[in-house]
Order: structure tokens, then sequence, then C-alpha cells
């Protein structure tokens, strides 16, 4: 069986790979993709649809960059925010805002699995 899930996620993988451009799905290969798995029998597809989900689910949040914020931030803090880490992912990044009144002051940038707190909240709960 455990080697059944390893194919799985190895042909999982090298779809995933196939339907990005750039970093970024694709639409027409993401299709194609779709159009092969909906012609393998069921008992084979679904497995293979999971992870194939799961992987593009990732990719996706690997170009979301969020930034979570207590008050305005100024057009050219902002820049420089998405312009550095772009610059470390290595991909065009998609931005989400975010206020939250939680963090007191500061803010709190997501990109992926990765999370920079700059926050007064943050601080205070690691004190």
């Amino acid at each position: 069986m455990k080697v059944a899930k390893a194919k799985v996620t190895i042909l999982a993988r090298k779809l995933t790979q196939a339907s990005l451009e750039n970093g970024a799905p694709a639409p027409q290969k993401v299709s194609a993709v779709l159009e092969a798995l909906r012609k393998l029998p069921k008992t084979r597809s679904m497995p293979l649809l999971k992870a194939y989900l799961r992987l593009m689910r990732r990719a996706e949040a690997m170009r979301t960059l969020t930034i979570e914020r207590a008050g305005p931030l100024s057009a050219g803090d902002r820049k420089v925010i998405v312009d550095s880490m772009s610059r470390k992912s290595g991909l065009s990044l998609n931005l989400v805002e975010r206020e939250n009144d939680a963090l007191i002051g500061g803010l709190k940038v997501r990109l992926g699995d990765d999370e920079y707190d700059a926050s007064i909240a943050g601080m205070l709960a690691r004190l």
C-alpha cells in the first residue's frame, strides 16, 4: 500500500509541475491534466486527484502574500514588502491585505508556510 501511495505522490508532483507556468497555474494546462484524470477509472483517479489538488493549493499558497496590519500601510512600505518577498520566493506574488485591530500595532506577513510577525501583540505574546 505504501508503494502505491508513494507512486501517487510522485505522479501528482509531476502533474503539478506540468500545470505550472512561471510558478503560476496555467488554466489550459490544468484543464488538460483534469481531462486526463477524468479518463482514468475512478479508483485510480480519486487518490491522484486528491494529491494533485493538495499540491496545487500549496503552489498557490506559495504565491499568495498576506499582509495583516493594525493601521494604514503606505504604498511605499507595501511595495518594499512585496518586492522583498517576491525576490525571496522568485515568483510574482498575489497580494492579500487585511486590517486586524487585534495586532495593536505593526504587521504580520505570511508567504506560504513562513510567517513574519512584527506586531505589538506578537511581541507581547513572546514575553
